[in-house]
Protein backbone atom coordinates (compact mmCIF):
# COMPACT_ATOMS: atom_id res chain seq x y z
CA UNK A 1 0.00 0.00 0.00
CA UNK A 2 2.81 2.44 0.89
CA UNK A 3 4.56 1.70 -2.40
CA UNK A 4 1.37 2.47 -4.29
CA UNK A 5 0.94 5.70 -2.29
CA UNK A 6 4.48 6.90 -2.99
CA UNK A 7 4.09 6.03 -6.65
CA UNK A 8 0.87 8.08 -6.80
CA UNK A 9 2.51 11.05 -5.08
CA UNK A 10 5.45 10.91 -7.46
CA UNK A 11 3.09 10.70 -10.44
CA UNK A 12 1.05 13.71 -9.30
CA UNK A 13 4.16 15.75 -8.60
CA UNK A 14 5.67 14.82 -11.95
CA UNK A 15 2.45 15.65 -13.80
CA UNK A 16 2.16 19.14 -12.31
CA UNK A 17 5.88 19.76 -12.77
CA UNK A 18 5.97 18.61 -16.38
CA UNK A 19 2.99 20.82 -17.19
CA UNK A 20 5.34 23.79 -17.12
CA UNK A 21 8.48 22.02 -18.36
CA UNK A 22 10.40 22.14 -15.10
CA UNK A 23 13.48 20.23 -16.27
CA UNK A 24 16.69 22.29 -16.21
CA UNK A 25 17.55 24.23 -19.34
CA UNK A 26 19.67 22.19 -21.72
CA UNK A 27 21.49 25.04 -23.43
CA UNK A 28 22.42 28.65 -22.88
CA UNK A 29 20.73 31.33 -24.95
CA UNK A 30 22.71 34.33 -26.03
CA UNK A 31 20.34 36.72 -24.27
CA UNK A 32 20.35 34.85 -20.95
CA UNK A 33 22.88 34.41 -18.18
CA UNK A 34 22.02 31.25 -16.21
CA UNK A 35 23.38 30.99 -12.67
CA UNK A 36 22.66 27.47 -11.47
CA UNK A 37 22.46 25.76 -8.08
CA UNK A 38 22.65 28.84 -5.89
CA UNK A 39 22.38 27.71 -2.27
CA UNK A 40 19.87 30.02 -0.62
CA UNK A 41 19.52 28.08 2.61
CA UNK A 42 21.38 25.38 4.53
CA UNK A 43 19.93 23.11 7.20
CA UNK A 44 22.78 21.04 8.60
CA UNK A 45 24.38 19.47 5.54
CA UNK A 46 21.23 19.95 3.45
CA UNK A 47 21.57 22.59 0.75
CA UNK A 48 18.39 24.12 -0.71
CA UNK A 49 18.90 25.69 -4.10
CA UNK A 50 17.56 27.98 -6.78
CA UNK A 51 18.47 28.82 -10.37
CA UNK A 52 18.63 32.34 -11.76
CA UNK A 53 18.12 33.46 -15.35
CA UNK A 54 19.19 37.02 -16.04
CA UNK A 55 18.46 38.94 -19.26
CA UNK A 56 21.46 40.26 -21.20
CA UNK A 57 21.69 43.22 -23.53
CA UNK A 58 23.24 43.10 -27.02
CA UNK A 59 26.69 43.56 -25.53
CA UNK A 60 26.22 40.59 -23.22
CA UNK A 61 25.83 42.70 -20.09
CA UNK A 62 23.19 42.01 -17.45
CA UNK A 63 20.21 44.32 -17.84
CA UNK A 64 19.73 46.21 -14.58
CA UNK A 65 16.51 47.04 -12.74
CA UNK A 66 14.30 44.31 -14.22
CA UNK A 67 11.45 42.80 -12.17
CA UNK A 68 12.10 39.28 -10.86
CA UNK A 69 9.62 36.50 -11.62
CA UNK A 70 9.86 33.50 -9.28
CA UNK A 71 8.64 30.02 -10.13
CA UNK A 72 8.17 27.48 -7.31
CA UNK A 73 9.24 23.97 -8.33
CA UNK A 74 6.65 22.08 -6.31
CA UNK A 75 4.12 19.29 -6.78
CA UNK A 76 2.24 17.81 -3.81
CA UNK A 77 4.76 19.73 -1.67
CA UNK A 78 7.53 17.61 -3.15
CA UNK A 79 10.44 19.33 -4.86
CA UNK A 80 13.62 18.17 -6.55
CA UNK A 81 16.40 20.23 -8.08
CA UNK A 82 15.47 23.75 -9.22
CA UNK A 83 14.22 23.88 -12.80
CA UNK A 84 14.20 26.30 -15.70
CA UNK A 85 11.52 28.74 -14.55
CA UNK A 86 8.31 26.85 -15.30
CA UNK A 87 5.53 29.23 -16.36
CA UNK A 88 7.99 32.05 -16.90
CA UNK A 89 10.14 29.95 -19.25
CA UNK A 90 7.05 28.74 -21.14
CA UNK A 91 5.85 32.32 -21.64
CA UNK A 92 9.31 33.65 -22.59
CA UNK A 93 9.66 36.03 -19.67
CA UNK A 94 13.33 36.68 -20.45
CA UNK A 95 12.43 37.90 -23.93
CA UNK A 96 9.89 40.21 -22.29
CA UNK A 97 12.68 41.79 -20.22
CA UNK A 98 12.25 39.99 -16.89
CA UNK A 99 14.70 38.15 -14.68
CA UNK A 100 13.57 34.69 -13.56
CA UNK A 101 14.26 32.51 -10.52
CA UNK A 102 13.34 28.83 -10.23
CA UNK A 103 13.12 27.82 -6.56
CA UNK A 104 13.12 24.39 -4.94
CA UNK A 105 12.23 23.59 -1.33
CA UNK A 106 12.48 20.71 1.12
CA UNK A 107 9.84 18.09 0.50
CA UNK A 108 7.30 16.85 3.01
CA UNK A 109 8.96 13.45 3.21
CA UNK A 110 11.82 15.35 4.86
CA UNK A 111 9.65 17.51 7.12
CA UNK A 112 5.96 18.51 7.14
CA UNK A 113 4.48 22.00 7.33
CA UNK A 114 5.64 24.67 7.88
CA UNK A 115 9.00 23.68 6.36
CA UNK A 116 8.07 24.28 2.67
CA UNK A 117 6.55 27.66 3.57
CA UNK A 118 9.62 28.67 5.55
CA UNK A 119 11.95 27.60 2.74
CA UNK A 120 10.27 29.60 -0.04
CA UNK A 121 9.98 32.60 2.25
CA UNK A 122 13.73 32.30 2.91
CA UNK A 123 14.30 32.17 -0.85
CA UNK A 124 12.48 35.48 -1.33
CA UNK A 125 14.52 37.11 1.43
CA UNK A 126 17.76 35.74 -0.07
CA UNK A 127 16.84 36.99 -3.53
CA UNK A 128 15.96 40.42 -2.20
CA UNK A 129 19.13 40.58 -0.10
CA UNK A 130 21.25 39.87 -3.18
CA UNK A 131 19.34 41.99 -5.69
CA UNK A 132 22.26 44.38 -6.17
CA UNK A 133 24.61 41.46 -6.85
CA UNK A 134 22.47 40.21 -9.74
CA UNK A 135 20.92 43.46 -10.94
CA UNK A 136 17.14 42.92 -10.70
CA UNK A 137 14.70 45.21 -8.89
CA UNK A 138 14.26 44.20 -5.22
CA UNK A 139 10.87 45.95 -5.06
CA UNK A 140 9.19 44.13 -7.96
CA UNK A 141 8.98 40.42 -7.20
CA UNK A 142 6.23 38.16 -8.55
CA UNK A 143 5.77 34.48 -7.72
CA UNK A 144 3.88 31.73 -9.51
CA UNK A 145 3.20 28.06 -8.85
CA UNK A 146 0.71 25.31 -9.57
CA UNK A 147 -1.13 23.11 -7.04
CA UNK A 148 1.17 22.94 -3.99
CA UNK A 149 3.28 25.57 -5.73
CA UNK A 150 0.15 27.70 -5.91
CA UNK A 151 -0.45 27.19 -2.22
CA UNK A 152 3.13 28.20 -1.41
CA UNK A 153 2.81 31.19 -3.73
CA UNK A 154 -0.22 32.33 -1.74
CA UNK A 155 1.84 32.19 1.46
CA UNK A 156 4.34 34.56 -0.15
CA UNK A 157 1.61 37.15 -0.60
CA UNK A 158 1.23 37.45 3.18
CA UNK A 159 2.62 40.63 4.72
CA UNK A 160 5.69 40.36 6.92
CA UNK A 161 3.64 41.60 9.86
CA UNK A 162 1.21 38.67 9.66
CA UNK A 163 3.42 35.91 8.27
CA UNK A 164 4.32 33.07 10.69
CA UNK A 165 6.84 31.68 8.18
CA UNK A 166 9.70 34.19 8.48
CA UNK A 167 12.45 32.35 10.37
CA UNK A 168 16.18 32.00 9.82
CA UNK A 169 18.50 34.32 7.91
CA UNK A 170 18.06 37.70 6.21
CA UNK A 171 15.21 38.80 8.45
CA UNK A 172 16.23 42.40 7.87
CA UNK A 173 14.58 42.26 4.43
CA UNK A 174 11.01 41.45 3.42
CA UNK A 175 9.87 37.92 2.57
CA UNK A 176 6.73 39.16 0.80
CA UNK A 177 6.37 39.37 -2.97
CA UNK A 178 4.54 42.16 -4.81
CA UNK A 179 2.40 39.91 -7.09
CA UNK A 180 1.06 36.36 -6.78
CA UNK A 181 0.05 34.08 -9.65
CA UNK A 182 -1.77 31.03 -8.27
CA UNK A 183 -2.78 28.03 -10.36
CA UNK A 184 -5.34 26.03 -8.33
CA UNK A 185 -3.48 26.15 -5.01
CA UNK A 186 -5.30 25.02 -1.84
CA UNK A 187 -6.01 28.07 0.31
CA UNK A 188 -8.10 26.78 3.23
CA UNK A 189 -7.10 23.39 4.64
CA UNK A 190 -9.78 23.57 7.33
CA UNK A 191 -12.50 23.44 4.66
CA UNK A 192 -10.65 20.63 2.90
CA UNK A 193 -10.70 18.48 6.02
CA UNK A 194 -14.22 19.43 7.07
CA UNK A 195 -15.93 19.14 3.67
CA UNK A 196 -13.68 17.17 1.33
CA UNK A 197 -11.81 14.83 3.66
CA UNK A 198 -12.48 11.69 1.63
CA UNK A 199 -11.50 13.31 -1.68
CA UNK A 200 -8.33 14.99 -0.37
CA UNK A 201 -5.18 13.28 -1.62
CA UNK A 202 -2.81 11.69 0.88
CA UNK A 203 -0.07 14.28 0.55
CA UNK A 204 -2.28 16.93 2.19
CA UNK A 205 -2.51 14.80 5.30
CA UNK A 206 1.19 13.98 5.15
CA UNK A 207 2.02 17.67 4.83
CA UNK A 208 0.00 18.46 7.95
CA UNK A 209 1.55 15.54 9.83
CA UNK A 210 -1.63 13.55 10.53
CA UNK A 211 -3.20 10.30 9.28
CA UNK A 212 -6.33 10.42 7.13
CA UNK A 213 -8.39 9.11 10.04
CA UNK A 214 -7.78 12.36 11.94
CA UNK A 215 -10.33 14.08 9.67
CA UNK A 216 -13.08 12.03 11.31
CA UNK A 217 -14.79 14.18 13.93
CA UNK A 218 -14.59 11.48 16.61
CA UNK A 219 -10.87 10.87 16.11
CA UNK A 220 -8.62 11.75 19.03
CA UNK A 221 -6.46 14.00 16.81
CA UNK A 222 -9.28 15.75 14.96
CA UNK A 223 -9.12 19.03 16.89
CA UNK A 224 -5.34 19.13 16.52
CA UNK A 225 -5.63 18.55 12.78
CA UNK A 226 -8.08 21.43 12.42
CA UNK A 227 -5.84 23.70 14.48
CA UNK A 228 -2.90 22.87 12.21
CA UNK A 229 -5.10 23.34 9.14
CA UNK A 230 -6.03 26.86 10.26
CA UNK A 231 -2.43 27.77 11.03
CA UNK A 232 -1.13 26.79 7.60
CA UNK A 233 -3.99 28.14 5.48
CA UNK A 234 -2.98 31.33 3.64
CA UNK A 235 -6.61 32.51 3.57
CA UNK A 236 -6.33 33.25 7.29
CA UNK A 237 -3.53 35.79 6.80
CA UNK A 238 -5.13 38.08 4.24
CA UNK A 239 -5.35 41.77 5.12
CA UNK A 240 -5.11 45.10 3.32
CA UNK A 241 -1.35 44.58 2.92
CA UNK A 242 -1.64 41.26 1.10
CA UNK A 243 -0.06 41.15 -2.37
CA UNK A 244 -2.23 41.66 -5.49
CA UNK A 245 -3.15 38.19 -6.72
CA UNK A 246 -4.43 36.49 -9.86
CA UNK A 247 -5.95 33.02 -9.38
CA UNK A 248 -6.58 30.52 -12.18
CA UNK A 249 -8.60 27.31 -11.87
CA UNK A 250 -10.79 24.95 -13.86
CA UNK A 251 -14.33 23.88 -13.04
CA UNK A 252 -13.47 20.18 -13.35
CA UNK A 253 -10.36 20.04 -11.18
CA UNK A 254 -10.53 16.60 -9.48
CA UNK A 255 -8.02 17.41 -6.72
CA UNK A 256 -8.61 21.01 -5.58
CA UNK A 257 -12.23 22.17 -5.33
CA UNK A 258 -13.05 25.37 -7.19
CA UNK A 259 -14.35 26.78 -3.90
CA UNK A 260 -10.75 27.00 -2.65
CA UNK A 261 -9.92 29.55 -5.32
CA UNK A 262 -13.26 31.35 -5.11
CA UNK A 263 -13.01 31.83 -1.35
CA UNK A 264 -9.43 33.10 -1.55
CA UNK A 265 -10.36 35.53 -4.29
CA UNK A 266 -13.30 36.88 -2.25
CA UNK A 267 -11.17 37.24 0.87
CA UNK A 268 -8.54 39.25 -0.99
CA UNK A 269 -11.14 41.40 -2.71
CA UNK A 270 -12.94 42.12 0.59
CA UNK A 271 -9.59 43.23 2.04
CA UNK A 272 -9.48 45.88 -0.68
CA UNK A 273 -6.53 44.33 -2.52
CA UNK A 274 -6.46 44.05 -6.31
CA UNK A 275 -7.37 40.52 -7.33
CA UNK A 276 -8.57 38.55 -10.33
CA UNK A 277 -10.13 35.09 -10.65
CA UNK A 278 -10.05 33.28 -13.99
CA UNK A 279 -12.30 30.21 -14.11
CA UNK A 280 -11.96 27.85 -17.05
CA UNK A 281 -15.06 25.83 -17.92
CA UNK A 282 -13.95 22.20 -18.10
CA UNK A 283 -10.40 22.94 -16.94
CA UNK A 284 -8.69 20.26 -14.84
CA UNK A 285 -5.63 20.03 -12.58
CA UNK A 286 -3.23 20.99 -15.35
CA UNK A 287 -2.30 24.60 -16.10
CA UNK A 288 -2.63 24.62 -19.88
CA UNK A 289 -6.08 23.03 -19.64
CA UNK A 290 -7.25 26.44 -18.43
CA UNK A 291 -6.78 28.21 -21.74
CA UNK A 292 -4.39 28.87 -24.58
CA UNK A 293 -0.84 29.95 -23.83
CA UNK A 294 -1.42 33.26 -25.57
CA UNK A 295 -4.62 34.04 -23.66
CA UNK A 296 -3.25 33.04 -20.26
CA UNK A 297 0.03 34.84 -20.87
CA UNK A 298 -1.80 38.03 -21.80
CA UNK A 299 -3.94 37.92 -18.65
CA UNK A 300 -1.00 37.19 -16.36
CA UNK A 301 1.39 39.80 -17.73
CA UNK A 302 -1.35 42.42 -17.85
CA UNK A 303 -2.09 41.69 -14.22
CA UNK A 304 1.57 42.10 -13.29
CA UNK A 305 1.50 45.55 -14.83
CA UNK A 306 5.26 45.74 -15.27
Amino acid sequence: MRTRFLTLIALIAATVASSFNLCPAQEEKSNVLQVSDIVYKKVGDREIKLNLFLPLDKEGETIKGTPLLIWLDSGCWYSGEPGNGGLWAETKAIDRGFAVASVSHRSINEAPFPVPMEDVRAAVRFLRKHADDYGYDPYRFAVAGASSGGNLSLTLGISDELSPFDVGDDLDVSGQVQRVVDFFGPSDFEIVFERYASQAIDCIYLACGFPREAAQKDHVDHDMLIAVAKKYSPINYVDENYAPTIILQGTDDPLVPLSQSALMYEKIKIAGVRSQLIISDGGVHEPWSLGSRNALSREIYEFLGW
